[in-house]
Formats: structure tokens, C-alpha cells, sequence
């Protein structure tokens, strides 16, 4: 009877230890990720400029249109968004400026709340960063990089752009992709950044309003 109760005694010791160490491991687990969040979303936000290539791909049910861009973005100038070598998109405010150059015709749209592209400008979701509070964080490993999931509920009406998850390098913190997804967690879009360069030397040039 005592060798059973002293038994006892040992496996219950046993599992306090390894509830104890479970909880510390979760715990200093989720300030790791908690502290890697913090360095992905401050490096971010300390974006002033950036250009990169881009593959921007719309999803529907009969097919995927995809578009190659290439991205700038100077703060305080705007984006410059160049769509498959035929149209150079300039974003300044509430107005988006096209120059068509097949046709070599410019014209300006008002407003740019039904414009697509502007889901795949990275100053986008910075802006989210700071306003928004349905944000969460996660880590996942692909083909043996780790990156820093933040994803973030858009806020419009939009059935189609209910949330956005971007996918950051977390060696590097540099935005990898993003994703649209429907209120049905369907993806809708996807863009794929490559050759990105932060805090680029940018021309102001490459902002100008091109001439009606």
C-alpha cells in the first residue's frame, strides 16, 4: 500500500512538472512571437519609401486574371503602380491618374474606392496598423522560411474584401504576399511582391500627375 501511495506520489509530482513546464514554454513562446509581431509591424511602419515588383492575381469562379506591376511608394507623394507595360496608375489622395500608353490618351478617376489595385499597395495596410483593432498574428514556415502572418479586416462593405492577410519575412521583414479573402474566407486575390527594396531612392519625378 505504501510503495502504491509513494507511486502516486512520484507520477503526481510528475505531471505538476510537466504542466508547469508547459505553461512556461507556452509563455515565453507567445512573447516570442508577441516580441517578433512588435519588429515586423514597427519596421513597417517605419517605411518612407519602397518599390518592388509585383504579381497581382484576381480570382473568380470561371477564371484568374493576373496582372504583372511593378510598385512605388514615396510618403507624402503617393503610388505609382506601371500595369503589365500598357498603363502607369498615379494615386495622390482621393484621385487616381491613368496614363493609357497604348492609346497615349490620359484621364483621371475621382475616386478610387472601387479601384482593385489599391489592395496590393503595402502603405494600405500600414494605415490599417495604426486605426484598426481586429488584427491578429501568426507564424508559418513555408519551404523552410518562417514568416509573420498579420491579418486584418478591412473595413469597407465589400462582401468580396472582408480581410487581408500579408505574409512578412521574418528574417528580413520584408512583405512577401498578401491575400484577399470574401466573408466566406474565399480567397479573391493574391499578390505576390518580389525584388522589394524599403525605404528605396526614389525619384519625385515618377509621381507626377501626367498632363489631361
Amino acid at each position: 500500500m505504501k510503495e502504491k501511495a509513494k507511486l502516486f506520489k512520484i507520477f503526481l509530482c510528475g505531471c505538476i512538472i510537466i504542466i508547469i513546464a508547459a505553461i512556461a514554454g507556452t509563455y515565453y513562446l507567445l512573447r516570442a512571437i508577441n516580441s517578433r509581431d512588435k519588429n515586423v509591424v514597427d519596421h513597417l511602419k517605419e517605411l518612407k519609401s519602397y518599390s518592388c515588383d509585383m504579381k497581382f492575381i484576381v480570382k473568380n469562379d470561371k477564371q484568374n486574371l493576373e496582372y504583372n506591376c511593378r510598385q512605388y511608394y514615396l510618403y507624402g507623394k503617393g503610388y505609382r503602380l506601371e500595369i503589365n507595360k500598357e498603363r502607369n496608375l498615379i494615386y495622390k489622395e482621393n484621385a487616381v491618374y491613368v496614363f493609357d500608353k497604348e492609346n497615349n490618351k490620359a484621364y483621371a478617376k475621382a475616386d478610387k474606392q472601387d479601384d482593385i489595385y489599391k489592395f496590393s499597395f503595402i502603405g494600405e495596410y500600414i494605415g490599417m496598423l495604426y486605426t484598426n483593432q481586429n488584427i491578429n498574428y501568426s507564424i508559418r514556415k513555408i519551404n523552410g522560411v518562417e514568416y509573420a502572418l498579420i491579418k486584418i479586416e478591412i473595413p469597407n462593405q465589400n462582401r468580396n474584401t472582408k480581410y487581408a492577410v500579408m505574409y512578412v519575412n521574418g528574417k528580413n521583414n520584408v512583405p512577401y504576399k498578401v491575400i484577399i479573402c470574401d466573408e466566406d474566407n474565399k480567397e479573391k486575390m493574391e499578390i505576390e511582391y518580389s525584388n522589394f527594396i524599403p525605404n528605396d531612392n526614389l525619384d519625385d519625378k515618377l509621381f507626377e500627375v501626367p498632363k489631361l
